[in-house]
């Protein structure tokens, strides 16, 4: 006679996501517009938590900040222009309602404080928030979010407290979560951003639509399960 074994199940209703990126990567904040409009498609849905880790595409190491554009470029496939990618983030990231104003970046910032920021956000339950206001101050505002007081700004303006901010000033706050973030990435063989990962279960690499997550959270949600016997 075999005897039930009681096995922790993750609630069809709850999501755990991980999510891999920069805020200097445009494709990593259209990726996060085009994740929350999937989550708006599954009612009765909680996402229980959102990691977020840091991956970044400029470091003090590397030497001088390449501008924007040099940057892109050395992104872009083969035969595919700045312009033309210009465009077409543009043309996506309205959709999405971000307003990119690539004439306003300059050079590639060291993104490790913003990274740090959304680190100490966590604690007061802030760092959707600060992720989104970050992206939007880099890519629509042109602001330096490299630079400690204009994060700080930002912080505040997100709601947190006054200690938080404080506590943030110190570069070593939030500083060895962020490295050993970077380094698992590194371990794991992580080469280019964003990547997604539902439940611990479901990965989506590289930029993608907004029915691809959708896709994605439906097997997460519902692991073996057909999505049309599902419904």
């Amino acid at each position: 006679m075999s005897v039930p074994v009681s096995v922790p199940v993750v609630p069809v209703g709850s999501l755990d996501i991980d999510l891999v990126g920069d805020f200097s990567c445009p494709w990593t904040f259209l990726g996060t517009r085009r994740l929350a409009r999937a989550l708006d498609h599954l009612q009765g849905v909680t996402v229980r938590e959102l990691r977020w880790h840091p991956f970044r595409l400029q470091r003090p190491e590397a030497g001088v900040a390449p501008e924007w554009r040099k940057h892109l470029a050395a992104r872009l496939p083969k035969g595919v222009s700045v312009e033309l990618a210009e465009s077409s983030l543009a043309e996506a990231g309205e959709a999405l309602g971000i307003r990119f104003d690539f004439s306003k970046l300059a050079g590639l910032p060291d993104t490790l404080a913003a990274h740090r920021l959304v680190k100490l956000a966590v604690a007061e339950g802030l760092h959707g928030r600060v992720l989104d206001a970050i992206f939007r101050a880099y890519f629509e505002q042109g602001r330096d979010i490299g630079d400690v007081e204009e994060l700080v700004a930002i912080g505040a303006e997100c709601g947190m407290s006054d200690g938080l901010l404080a506590s943030f000033r110190d570069p070593k706050a939030g500083y060895a979560e962020v490295v050993d973030d970077e380094r698992r990435l590194q371990l794991l063989g992580v080469t280019s951003i964003p990547n997604l990962l539902f439940n611990r279960q479901v990965l989506v690499p590289g930029p993608a639509d907004e029915q691809i997550y959708v896709r994605a959270l439906d097997q997460a949600l519902f692991p073996g399960v057909d999505a049309q016997t599902k419904h």
